[in-house]
């Protein structure tokens, strides 16, 4: 999770009685949309909904009919159904779902709801079904990553475990081939005509020492700058925070975008930027200018503080 400050968020502003009240408004017009896409989608679980399935008709129609001002038009329409929660979740996803469930071992008598604008709980791992003939093919969402090799928090297995999930156990009965070795893939990097000014495949995108690195780097577009920067990033051991503490350098890594970081505390050239630009947004849907410096160093882009 991104840690920007509350008054680069806009926290530091007041909300008023007015938008709070459209903006629980805007939330039940989501919910009574969800619950019709249920409803016209009716099965029993599993569901048997099928197609390449993303995000269902029904899922941003109200946030845009809000974007362009005809929201309100309709809001008449918007009735209370008197009902009282103890919690209200916005989202079921694993993170709202996860939510839920702690809050009802906390209070267990609590009335707890869950709103999402999809036709199904689960988020980015729910289930996504569809048929190739006459055979059934199942596509994995977010719960690709469930026997992630990185230690999971007591919080994260104590739930796991509650779930009957043996992430260990899971790899060991359905081991997964690597299409890679089997098929002679290999990785590689795209540079557009529009951001680097020619298109042209690279292939081989190397994740080991100097050498690799100034190689690929040598068979890109870049300018000589760029590439200075992009192997100092990849192969140096710079401190590019000296003099701060382990946890002085993640709460200023928090607070700065890691385009940001790049330019303003790196030095590095501008054009790096737009070599890592889109390195999140498989993970996050946006790009490096919208993502803290200390979320990219999970994997995505260089270490921002070795």
């Amino acid at each position: 999770m991104s840690h920007f400050s509350d008054r680069e968020l806009g926290m530091h502003h007041k909300i008023t009685r007015r938008d709070f009240c459209q903006g629980a408004a805007f939330a039940a017009g989501a919910g009574a949309l969800a619950s019709r896409a249920r409803g016209a989608a009716a099965s029993p679980y599993p569901p048997s909904l099928t197609g390449l399935r993303g995000s269902n008709p029904g899922s941003f129609e109200v946030l845009h009919s809000l974007r362009d001002g005809a929201f309100w038009k309709n809001a008449g329409k918007v009735q209370s159904t008197d009902e009282q929660y103890d919690l209200i979740v916005v989202g079921a996803g694993i993170s709202g779902l996860s939510a839920s469930w702690f809050y009802r071992q906390r209070n267990p008598d609590a009335r707890v709801l869950l709103l999402d604008n999809h036709d199904d709980f689960g988020g980015h791992a729910r289930r996504n079904e569809f048929h190739i003939g006459q055979r059934l093919q199942l596509m994995n969402g977010g719960t690709l990553e469930i026997d992630s090799p990185y230690p999971y928090s007591k919080v994260a297995d104590g739930l796991m475990r509650t779930l009957g999930i043996d992430p260990p156990g899971l790899a060991s009965r359905y081991p997964r081939a690597n299409p890679s070795s089997t098929l002679n893939l290999h990785s590689a990097t795209f540079f557009d005509r529009e951001t680097f000014g020619e298109d042209r495949l690279v292939v081989g995108t190397p994740t080991g020492p100097r050498g690799a690195w100034s190689d690929f780097l040598a068979r890109t577009p870049l300018s000589d700058a760029a590439r200075r920067d992009i192997l100092r990033l990849e192969t140096g051991t710079d401190d590019y925070l000296p003099g701060l503490s382990d946890s002085e350098k993640k709460d200023r890594l928090s607070r700065i975008s890691y385009a940001a970081f790049l330019t303003k505390i790196v030095g590095a050239d501008p054009g790096v930027v737009p070599f890592y630009q889109t390195r999140t947004c498989g993970e996050y849907g946006v790009g490096i200018d919208a993502v803290s410096a200390l979320d990219c160093t999970v994997g995505a882009c260089p270490d921002s503080w070795a």
